[in-house]
């Protein structure tokens, strides 16, 4: 069965990661692998394996304080419940996560982003643009500050032309669950000449619609030039749940910057999904 990552710090941002990546877990339905980077005590070398296919993962009968709030939240008169595994990520490095994502089957990562970063940090921090230059799945950012809601409306970003259809088919998967409206964000690529809208929505009807199998998936050709108004009518005049981007593609550095840091811009104030390049 496939699997949820959740990076877990043991912050209040984890905790809130942790809370909806268990009610995605119960809707999709998928189990959870949770990452902890610190807070578990008294670890014995007992080893066990995640899946059929997986490697074996230390492991140990103390568990964190987010493990345990997971457990607490569970609803087992739920029709699915997920399982939920814990191990000791403190001594692994971006390219040990990668390769157990790589080898576990994981569906999505899910990390919590704190509103700011404290002065002095004692923890120790993931680059998480690291890992996902290195894996297939695709990266939840969840701020800390988002209140835990169903998923009603999710926004592809993305140039029409290049539109990768794997990327919808996921999302339509992620949206069904929850029937949310998922729609596809033409703007245009730097570069590119503009779309009319004839002739972009005879590429959506033909060209996309027939190959997702979703009767919610809407397309806008998004005319404005000035992408931070562009993201701010998403999110706050058209009231999208989730963003969707693609690593080093097109307009995702404007909106991040260069890399993917431990903090979102300000203008980002709802889930963030990244896929890989």
């Amino acid at each position: 069965m496939k699997n949820i990552l959740v990076i877990n710090d043991n912050s209040a941002a984890a905790t809130n990661a942790a809370e909806f990546a268990l009610s995605l877990a119960q809707k999709m339905p998928v189990n959870i692998l949770l990452a902890t980077m610190s807070g578990i005590s008294n670890k014995v070398g007992e080893k066990v394996e995640v899946d059929a296919f997986a490697e074996d993962i230390l492991t140990g009968p103390a568990k964190s304080g987010t493990y345990m709030h997971l457990q607490a939240l569970k609803n087992p008169d739920n029709e699915f419940v997920p399982v939920i595994t814990e191990f000791d990520s403190s001594a692994m490095d971006e390219h040990k996560i990668a390769e157990l994502i790589n080898k576990n089957q994981i569906w999505m990562m899910v990390k919590g982003v704190p509103g700011t970063l404290p002065s002095i940090s004692l923890k120790k921090n993931l680059n998480v643009h690291a890992v996902l230059n290195n894996v297939l799945c695709p990266l939840l950012l969840l701020p800390e500050n988002w209140t835990l809601k169903p998923l009603e409306r999710m926004v592809y970003i993305a140039d029409l032309r290049y539109c990768r259809i794997q990327i919808v088919r996921f999302l339509a998967e992620l949206a069904r669950p929850w029937r949310a409206l998922l729609s596809i964000a033409h703007l245009t690529a730097k570069g590119l000449p503009d779309m009319h809208d004839k002739y972009a929505l005879s590429i959506f009807k033909d060209g996309v619609c027939p190959n997702v199998n979703y009767d919610r998936l809407v397309f806008n050709n998004v005319k404005e030039k000035n992408l931070s108004t562009a993201v701010d009518v998403m999110i706050n005049g058209m009231h999208n749940d989730l963003l969707v981007l693609v690593n080093h593609h097109f307009h995702i550095e404007e909106i991040l910057g260069r890399y993917i840091t431990d903090i979102l811009p300000e203008s980002v104030t709802i889930p963030l999904l990244i896929f890989p390049y």
